[in-house]
């Protein structure tokens, strides 16, 4: 776990963050839900219920260690980040979407992400017997880190509008702070954990290649439009690590956090070219915005 000066500097570097998201924030967005249901209700269940699920048969199927195993599962259960709105918004694609997902999920991660936790240690043999996930006061944690700041964050834009601009600056100081801590409780450790971040790599990869694509092909087989299911898919991909991060590290060993870091280094990378493969595929007409039905009737 991390260090008591350490988790309190990050507790509070992560409350800034979420801060800044709801500094992006207004109750238009989360209006949103009613007026698009479909693909607010496909992406949020793939981002709560299926890759959790995913990420649990990975991680079996890999023989992954306890620790390691409920590692990935938290990457599969944590919201969309800040930094799939970015990316979205700069290829021009379902915006208001994309902020509604990492908003909604966000908010319903309070109750799911601790279940998803002690889920993961029972199902994985050797992992109910070494740890133990305190659901209330994890759910209780991550309302403060999570839903407060975010409210607080919106309140402050509805008074202050200018204060929106500080989004960006705030978040990058804050995610800086979070991987310090993260980075200082690892070199305090006698051993480095090369192997165990070795071991991760080729699951967490699989997790990786599974959200791109179940993120594409679910919502486009529901009929959803291509530049839905290519916001849904980064949504997928481009996930708030910082957040699991963050409560791996108050809950658990440091070795759960092994896996998101490794994830970390792959969700970047795999948003930018997904993102960058559908305006390549849209411009020349390969893919086309319309739903399925649409496009059937035209051909």
């Amino acid at each position: 776990m991390i260090d008591g000066t350490s988790s309190l500097i990050v507790n509070a570097a992560m409350f800034a963050m979420m801060f800044g998201m709801g500094l992006t924030l207004t109750p238009a967005d989360f209006r949103r839900v009613a007026k698009a249901p479909r693909a607010t209700l496909v992406g949020t269940a793939l981002q709560l219920i299926v890759m959790p699920l995913v990420a649990l048969g990975i991680s079996q199927a890999f023989g992954m260690a306890p620790l390691l195993a409920v590692g990935l599962v938290v990457i599969g259960a944590c919201p969309g980040g800040l930094f799939s709105n970015m990316y979205i918004h700069f290829a021009r694609g379902d915006t208001a979407l994309s902020i509604t997902l990492t908003a909604t999920a966000t908010l319903v991660t309070l109750f799911t992400l601790p279940l998803w936790v002690r889920f993961a240690l029972g199902a994985t043999p050797g992992g109910e017997s070494g740890v133990e996930m305190p659901i209330l006061d994890t759910a209780v944690q991550l309302g403060t880190l999570t839903v407060l700041p975010v409210f607080l964050g919106m309140i402050a834009r509805s008074y202050y509008p200018a204060l929106a601009g500080w989004e960006r600056r705030l978040s990058l100081v804050s995610a800086v702070v979070i991987v310090w801590g993260v980075l200082r409780q690892g070199a305090s450790r006698p051993e480095p954990p090369i192997e165990e971040f070795i071991a991760s790599l080729p699951p967490v990869a699989c997790f990786a290649v599974s959200a791109i694509a179940l993120g594409i092909a679910i919502p486009s087989a529901l009929g959803l439009r291509a530049r839905e299911s290519v916001t849904i898919a980064v949504e997928l991909i481009v996930k708030n690590t910082l957040l699991g991060i963050v409560l791996v590290g108050q809950s658990l060993e440091f070795e759960a956090i092994i896996p998101i870091l490794a994830f970390a280094t792959m969700q970047t990378p795999g948003g930018l070219i997904l993102l960058f493969g559908w305006r390549f595929l849209t411009k020349r007409g390969y893919l086309s915005d319309d739903p399925p039905e649409e496009r059937a009737q035209s051909a």
